[in-house]
């Protein structure tokens, strides 16, 4: 297959290609091959990267001032569709080769990257620290533009001796047609709560110290407009809704009324009774809202004034509505002069809801159907019709 993606992964072993590490990059070179994307691996042990010397240079000026082979490895990096980190557990964490190599790429650190792209984390032990070896690594691919689409880990001793090798080979094919499938899709997962720490704690470090350590990294920020609010940093913006705020109103005040009924007990006992007159179970929408007045509850109407009209769409499209008035609801068929709420809905959506299958204010929330008018009266269904509300 044609050659189309490039993922570099960075393998922080001391025993370049002969150790465990390498042997799991290897189980990821055919399974990427096939979809049609080149590894290429750096060995970390055969470059020269020394350690960091702490003195922050980098966010000041916009690169360190070591001269070695650390920013070629770090620009491949960044130019890479896919990002691999891998390192065997040492000591419980990282060899202090992928320790220096991390260090050193403070610069890139504290400048979120406009790239998105997928990366995994590989790591080996003799039986302890590989998952969180993992997840530290995998936390940091968003220093280089990548985020974690898995982790690759496993159990060895001696070179090849995997604990279910089978096993482990099977992940990382799983794990290699993910990560291209993600370079393909230019996928992105949603924001989490990581991402907004990260920005709240770094933007405002950054601005702290514009004019001192951190000038490059106020620069950088700046370019790219994350200053702008979080949304600007993870690139996803938060979408606006049509909620109504009477809505929670009326909630809160149905609630209320229901709590208060329930201490003082005469009521609820009302209320227990009313289903008891229904009886049968209706076939499809249209007997469902016929049979609403058997389920009515003429105590919890009150003086309750009110027209229901409901357009019901789908197979069995019909419009009817509910006239309560005086204590009583009568049943209606075709469209009112003048209701009060106007409930627009799929027949079996309603039926659905009415069953316990669905969750009537989620389902209204995601748009499985509609309302308009009185909003308030929506709140008051369930009360209303405790035996057949629907709501």
């Amino acid at each position: 297959m044609e050659t189309r993606f490039t993922v570099v992964a960075v393998n922080g072993s001391p025993h370049a290609g002969i150790g465990n590490t390498a042997r799991m990059l290897e189980m990821l070179r055919q399974p990427l091959a096939e979809q049609g994307c080149a590894l290429e691996v750096v060995a970390l042990c055969e470059h020269q990267i020394d350690y960091c010397t702490g003195c922050a240079l980098c966010m000041e000026k916009g690169r360190c001032w070591i001269p070695d082979e650390h920013r070629a490895i770090v620009e491949r990096l960044l130019a890479a569709d896919g990002v691999i980190l891998a390192s065997p557990v040492y000591f419980l964490h990282v060899t202090a080769q992928m320790k220096a190599f991390l260090d050193r790429s403070l610069a890139w650190g504290h400048k979120p990257r406009p790239s998105w792209k997928p990366g995994l984390a590989v790591s080996v032990s003799a039986g302890l620290g590989e998952t969180q070896t993992a997840d530290y690594l995998a936390g940091l691919l968003r220093v280089y533009g990548a985020f974690p689409v898995g982790r690759l880990t496993a159990i060895a001793t001696a070179p090849g001796e995997f604990v279910g090798r089978d096993a482990v080979e099977a992940h990382a094919r799983i794990l290699a047609r993910d990560l291209v499938q993600a370079v393909r899709e230019k996928r992105r997962y949603p924001a989490t709560d990581m991402d907004l720490r990260f920005y709240q704690f770094m933007g405002n470090l950054v601005q702290r110290h514009k004019d001192s350590v951190m000038a490059d990294d106020y620069a950088h920020w700046e370019r790219l407009g994350l200053f702008g609010g979080f949304e600007s940093y993870v690139q996803q913006e938060k979408e606006d809704t049509s909620f109504d705020p009477e809505i929670r109103r009326a909630w809160i005040q149905e609630m209320i009324a229901r709590h208060k009924a329930k201490r003082e007990g005469g009521a609820t006992e009302v209320r227990k009774a009313a289903p008891a007159a229904t009886a049968g179970q209706p076939a499809n929408c249209r007997e469902l809202l016929k049979m609403m007045p058997l389920g009515f509850d003429p105590e919890a109407a009150r003086a309750v004034e009110a027209v229901y009209q409901f357009d019901v769409t789908g197979k069995d499209a019909f419009q009817a509505y509910l006239k309560i008035s005086g204590g009583t609801c009568r049943y209606c068929e075709g469209a009112a002069d003048a209701p009060g709420i106007v409930i627009r809905t799929p027949g079996e959506v309603w039926m659905a809801i009415a069953k316990g299958d669905l969750d009537g204010q989620h389902a209204f929330i995601r748009g499985d159907y509609t309302a308009e008018g009185d909003l308030s009266l929506l709140i008051q269904l369930r009360t209303l019709f405790p035996g057949r509300s629907g709501a």
